[in-house]
């Protein structure tokens, strides 16, 4: 099967690359994060992390490959992997997919017994099962996936109780991953049933026959069973442009809070409602006459998300009485051969008045269309090879089935592009939200981060920006960067976290630098020095200690989502070596015109003494910047051009030090902090009595 084939090489790529973050470099962890990968995409799960557990608890056998918990901590995923690795499908009998739901199912409740007083401190699982030990009560659902690259019968485990708190189980196999990777898993497993399952079909109104490829009704749905809807599918029921608005904007809107809280009665009065498609509907005849929907196939919120997501969390959290309230729905049956087409348009159209358009969330984006031009076109030195950026899931695949059409070119197009210079839109927003200093996003695992970085792309920028040449080196070398720490990262076995040490790494680097780490050196090596290397593997140790110790008593994961983490870990003083690497020691400026003339490349030099003017400079904050500029016109103690450092260096503080000062501007900071202190200004406090340029 060309599918199995394709994942096996997808599965031994990502292995080769380092891009696995699991306890070891082997395949099963590498399946594992393949799959956990997919259904975050889907939205079927939230932030999974690949651990591998297995061991036997009081005579039982207990077995999980990885885990997700929920943001509220109020649904506990566990996964556990039935891996083969061969390239032909093996048949995975009814007896071994019940066994492996068992002892994953059985790790919760070992967990909630004392498991952890077994294992390693550091590692993930001991923080898992500590969790559950801890906070079981607060767990209200759980879901055990069986996941496998062989082929099973198996499709469906009835649901039961884990200590009392539902659990369903999923079946993963790989016929169930071709067919969502192939048709979308959202629209197409999202069957429901509302007679059977709420006890009463949908009245509706429906539209006159007039268009040829989709009829379309008029319906108002209970909120309680919108809200059953949602906490049985989640995300997965929103179209995915929706899904990326919600989880960018924030879930809960207060004016509809307020409504269902205060008057749930009026709902219908005050909100817009929500827009629906399905693949199929099935409609019944009620007693007195009128039309009604008995069951839909392909359900899918395409216009509504934040009316969803608000009624379900008032009744989960405020226990909201949702008998009143009742949603407008407009719902769109489309037929198949225009299906994706359709949904398209409709998405784009109900959503048209947000802010945030739903193409910027798409990869038809201008700014991922840019970016894979950039790396169709763009050879690394040496004219060798170049990247290759997947901008559509198995977009490598399709290049090399396109180019390689016999083995000699398939052979030719992989030695010119390398599966290990493959990089995806999730990829690329890791390596970006981690240099621009935002682990803590990143840290919320690939979906979550790639909403983030879209909402966040074009702040800043004027609307007609697209990436041009020298973004598109630098991206490249950010990526070389954050894929180098990663390696490093997983050299050096950390038991746990090692995605959380990656991301947090490279933007304290980030922050510690100023920013001004040779981007464009690294693109001319392809390769970070060994010096940098070392820096890396030593401040990894450090960064590991530093998530650990500020945890506390919470998980690592968990705390490694909040900004506060970040904003604790960038104010301690990890050393540099007496001589920098290069790439902190001189920064290369590209050829060029300047001053009317050809320039060539240079090397512009940073010393150890930059680095600590660029701390001085950030341990003021913007009103502080604010005084010494206003001083400084007051009296004339500074020249023009210093009260314009300090005026730029207020606004860059005003802001977080998200963009931090230049050599030169740190170095005319320090300065003027010394004009003012020996001035008698006393506008501000800094600890230590010298600062390295005085």
């Amino acid at each position: 099967m060309a599918f199995a084939r394709r994942v096996a090489d997808d599965v031994r790529e990502r292995i080769e690359v380092g891009l696995d973050s699991g306890a070891g470099a082997y395949s099963e962890v590498g399946f594992t994060e393949y799959v956990m990968d997919f259904l975050s995409e889907t939205g079927m799960v939230e932030a999974p992390v690949a651990c591998h557990y297995e061991g036997t608890f009081r005579r039982g056998q207990v077995r999980i490959s990885g885990f997700a918990l929920s943001e509220d901590g109020d649904q506990l995923d566990l996964f556990t992997t039935l891996y083969f690795g061969g390239k032909q499908l093996e048949p995975v009998p009814q007896t071994d997919v019940s066994r492996a739901a068992e002892r994953a199912a059985r790790f919760f409740d070992a967990a909630r017994k004392g498991l952890d007083k077994g294992l390693e401190p550091a590692s993930q699982v001991f923080e898992l099962a500590s969790r559950i030990a801890s906070g079981s009560d607060v767990i209200g659902r759980i879901r055990v996936f069986v996941l496998t690259d062989g082929l099973t019968s198996v499709k469906k485990i009835n649901p039961t109780e884990l200590a009392g708190i539902p659990a369903r189980f999923e079946v993963f196999d790989m016929e169930r991953l071709f067919r969502g990777m192939q048709a979308g898993l959202a629209r197409d497993e999202i069957a429901v049933d509302f007679k059977a399952t709420y006890g009463a079909p949908i009245p509706c109104l429906p539209m006159p026959p007039t268009a040829q490829d989709y009829s379309g009704y008029l319906a108002i749905i209970p909120g309680e069973v919108l809200y059953h809807l949602y906490d049985e599918y989640g995300p997965r029921l929103l179209e995915l442009n929706v899904r990326s608005f919600l989880s960018a904007r924030g879930k809960v809107n207060s004016g509809i809070r307020t409504t269902i809280l205060r008057e749930p009665d009026r709902f219908l009065a005050y909100n817009n409602g929500i827009v629906v498609t399905v693949d199929h509907v099935d409609l019944e005849t009620l007693d007195d006459g009128r039309p009604a929907i008995r069951a839909v196939k392909g359900l899918q919120i395409v216009n509504g998300g934040q009316t969803t997501a608000s009624i379900h969390r008032a009744r989960k959290v405020d226990r909201a009485d949702l008998s009143a309230v009742q949603v407008p729905a407009k719902i769109t049956v489309i037929k198949s051969e225009k299906l994706d087409e359709m949904v398209q348009m409709i998405s784009h159209y109900a959503n048209s008045q947000n802010t945030v358009q739903p193409a910027d969330f798409s990869a038809n984006d201008p700014f991922h269309v840019k970016v894979e031009e950039l790396a169709s076109t763009i050879w690394c030195p040496g004219d060798e090879t170049r990247w290759f950026y997947e901008r559509a899931r198995g977009g490598y695949q399709v290049a090399l089935a396109r180019e390689g059409t016999t083995p000699a070119r398939a052979r030719k197009f992989k030695e010119r592009t390398p599966p290990q210079q493959k990089f995806t839109k999730t990829d690329l927003a890791k390596y970006l939200n981690a240099w621009d200093q935002k682990p803590h996003l990143v840290s919320y695992g690939a979906q979550k981060n790639f909403d983030a970085f879209m909402q966040g792309l074009r702040s800043g920028r004027r609307p007609d920006w697209t990436p041009d040449q020298a973004y598109y080196r630098h991206l490249i070398a950010k990526a070389i960067l954050f894929r180098t720490v990663q390696l490093v990262a997983r050299q050096e076995k950390f038991p746990a976290h090692q995605a959380n040490i990656t991301a947090y790494l490279v933007s304290y680097l980030s922050w510690r630098s100023g920013g001004n780490l040779d981007l464009e050196g690294i693109w001319q090596r392809q390769e970070l020095s060994e010096e940098l290397v070392a820096l890396v593997r030593d401040w990894a140790h450090r960064i590991d200690r530093l998530l650990r110790d500020s945890a506390g008593a919470r998980m690592v994961t968990e705390w490694a989502k909040k900004e506060n983490c970040w904003s604790g870990l960038r104010g301690s003083d990890l050393p540099f070596p007496a001589k920098l690497p290069p790439e902190l020691a001189c920064r290369t400026v590209v050829p060029g015109e300047r001053d009317g003339a050809f320039q060539p490349a240079q090397l512009e030099t940073v010393e150890p003494e930059d680095y600590r003017n660029i701390e001085i400079c950030k341990e003021l904050d913007g009103p502080t910047w604010l005084r010494i500029h206003a001083w400084g016109r007051r009296t004339g103690g500074l020249r023009s051009w210093q009260i314009g450092i300090a005026h730029t260096l207020a606004g860059y503080a005003a802001s977080g030090w998200e963009h931090g000062p230049s050599v030169k501007q740190a170095r005319q900071g320090v300065r003027i902090i010394n004009i003012a202190r020996q001035a008698g200004c006393d506008a501000w406090k800094i600890e230590g009595e010298e600062t390295a340029a005085s």
